[in-house]
């Protein structure tokens, strides 16, 4: 212990960076994770569970928002919606779960659930120009930047155990392309696009009828949400939740599976934030703080969401920032 305090006192970070992390750790819902069965994984930092309906999560905890992948094996092929960061190597943890052939979908572009693409040879995202441009390109230097300002509390765990991650993570081109309301049939167990745009043009939900679970990706999971980039629409956001919300209702979904933070998220917390998003719209919220240069309103302690303030700019993107 003696030996690894010398190593972290060392190790290039700042003291505000490293109260950052502490904070984010200390609000780990640790005893959430206990209602669901462990599945042992093969990569260390890639944590993977069995979720009700046949699904497998696995979980970035290199990510300061711990970014969540899903499996979703049906009787020929399997689905994996996003690869996370991309420092770690997700394809083997997935093969691990499965001897079915896997597709990649993308939930959207962000850099957090692309990462792994290139260690798969199909990969899909929603047909849109931006999105495909930037998973074939990769993400940007200032994307990777933010990539280790933001994993740089768990980096020194692994420095420590001499354990490497990758420092760049290439693009791929998509080898397939996705449709508002086309159905992906995995053999046996079918799953239906729907479009959702709001945080990025490029967002979609996944729906599989049969088993009643619908998959949110960033459009919603416990945590804050952000919808002030320069790709970003706050009316399409409000829009797209209340969708959301009437498919979960119209198909008996009772928890979500959500990208961030935790695997699921009630329904009914859905659909208090669909309710919640559409009284800011209407101008009857008017409580925010300041996070960051932008309003974030909290709806409770859990849920938020950033948005651009009257006469700002929204906020660059990292790879537009860059001229990618």
């Amino acid at each position: 212990m003696e030996r690894f305090q010398a190593f972290a006192d060392a190790y290039p970070a700042t003291e505000e960076e490293w109260e950052a992390w502490e904070e984010i750790l200390d609000q780990l819902d640790v005893d959430k994770w206990l209602d669901y069965e462990q599945v042992e994984s093969p990569v260390e930092w890639l944590y993977c569970f069995r979720l009700p309906g046949n699904v497998y999560a696995i979980y970035e905890l290199l990510h300061d928002q711990q970014a969540m992948a899903f499996l979703i094996p049906g009787e020929e092929r399997a689905l994996l919606l996003d690869t996370c960061v991309g420092l770690l190597n997700i394809r083997e943890v997935a093969e691990s779960l499965t001897d079915l052939p896997i597709t990649v979908l993308n939930s959207h572009d962000h850099f957090d659930h692309i990462g792994g693409n290139a260690l798969f040879e199909e990969v899909w995202c929603y047909n849109d120009p931006a999105a495909i441009a930037h998973l074939t390109a990769g993400p940007s230097e200032r994307e990777l930047q933010e990539i280790r300002n933001r994993t740089k509390y768990v980096r020194v765990i692994l420095d420590f155990q001499g354990e490497s991650v990758s420092e760049s993570i290439p693009g791929k081109a998509p080898t397939g392309t996705v449709e508002d309301g086309q159905i992906i049939d995995l053999g046996g167990r079918k799953l239906e696009v729907i479009h959702t745009p709001g945080h990025q043009p490029s967002c979609i939900m996944l729906l599989d009828r049969e088993n009643h679970l619908l998959f949110t990706g960033d459009m919603f999971y416990p945590g804050p949400m952000y919808c002030m980039f320069s790709d970003s629409s706050f009316p399409d956001y409000v829009k797209s939740i209340r969708k959301a919300v009437n498919i979960a209702e119209e198909n008996g979904v009772e928890q979500v599976y959500t990208s961030h933070n935790l695997p699921t998220a009630s329904t009914e917390d859905l659909r208090r934030y669909a309710d919640f998003l559409e009284r800011i719209e209407a101008g009857e919220i008017t409580d925010y703080q300041i996070e960051d240069g932008y309003p974030v309103y909290a709806m409770d302690e859990v849920y938020s969401i950033s948005v651009v303030g009257e006469g700002q700019e929204p906020m660059v993107l990292f790879d537009e920032a860059d001229g990618k």
